[in-house]
Order: structure tokens, then C-alpha cells, then sequence
């Protein structure tokens, strides 16, 4: 019989729990810096943003921003009608890739669209738009 515990064998034991205990504690040492790195960038991120940012004034909607801002983009204004909710805007023949060019012009002046409808009955990529904004 062969005995189990030589000393050949727990040093053998204690170098692989010494090897196991050391990887586990260098990987949470990696896994705790990466967290903290990122934790840090997050709070910078804040920070620049705080820092760059600039109140825009809010404009309010009126009949002849409305229609610069449409006839800008390619389109022409065919009403305005105030509502409880905000003012309905109606358009025509606005080009379809004018489109994201006008809602971010609406944007940047503090316009809020609530709900925006644009068909094209034709086939030629002029839109009849529906807006509701605030």
C-alpha cells in the first residue's frame, strides 16, 4: 500500500491551490479595475457633456417659422391650426430626404413634434406631412 499524503504530493497540492487562488484573485483584481475604469469614464462622459452644454431658447411655433423652415426643406405650408394639445401643421410636396433636415431644424429651436404623418400617394417622393407640435 502506497501511502496518499507524501510530502512529494501536498507540496504538489499546495503549488496548485497556491496557482488557483492566485489566478482567482488576479482575475477579480481585473474584473474590479475594468469596473472602476468604466465607472470613471461614465462619470467624464457627465462631465464633458455638463460642460458643453448650451440652453437653447425655445421658440415658439408661429405661422412664419413654419413656413421658412418648410419651404427651406422643399415643401410649402397648407395650414396651421392651434389645438388644445399644441398646433396641427399641415404641408406639401416635401421632398422625402428633406425630411430629417426639417424635424432636426424643429428640434434645435425647442420645437417638440408629438406625432408626424408624412404619405406619398404618388410615387415620386413628395410627401404630404401631418404634424402635431408644441
Amino acid at each position: 500500500m502506497r501511502q496518499m499524503l507524501t510530502k512529494k504530493n501536498l507540496m504538489g497540492l499546495s503549488l496548485l491551490l497556491t496557482f488557483l487562488m492566485v489566478y482567482i484573485l488576479l482575475n477579480r483584481y481585473y474584473q474590479l479595475r475594468e469596473a472602476y475604469y468604466r465607472d470613471y469614464l461614465r462619470y467624464k462622459e457627465v462631465m464633458l457633456l455638463m460642460k458643453n452644454y448650451r440652453d437653447r431658447k425655445r421658440e415658439e411655433p408661429s405661422e412664419d417659422l413654419l413656413r421658412s423652415v418648410l419651404s427651406s426643406a422643399g415643401g410649402e405650408l397648407l395650414s396651421l391650426r392651434q389645438t388644445d394639445v399644441g398646433y396641427e401643421v399641415k404641408g406639401r410636396k416635401l421632398p422625402g430626404a428633406k425630411i430629417p433636415q426639417m424635424v432636426y431644424t424643429l428640434e434645435e429651436r425647442g420645437i417638440k413634434i408629438v406625432k408626424f404623418k408624412a404619405v406619398d400617394n404618388t410615387g415620386q417622393g413628395l410627401f404630404d406631412v401631418e404634424m402635431l407640435i408644441r
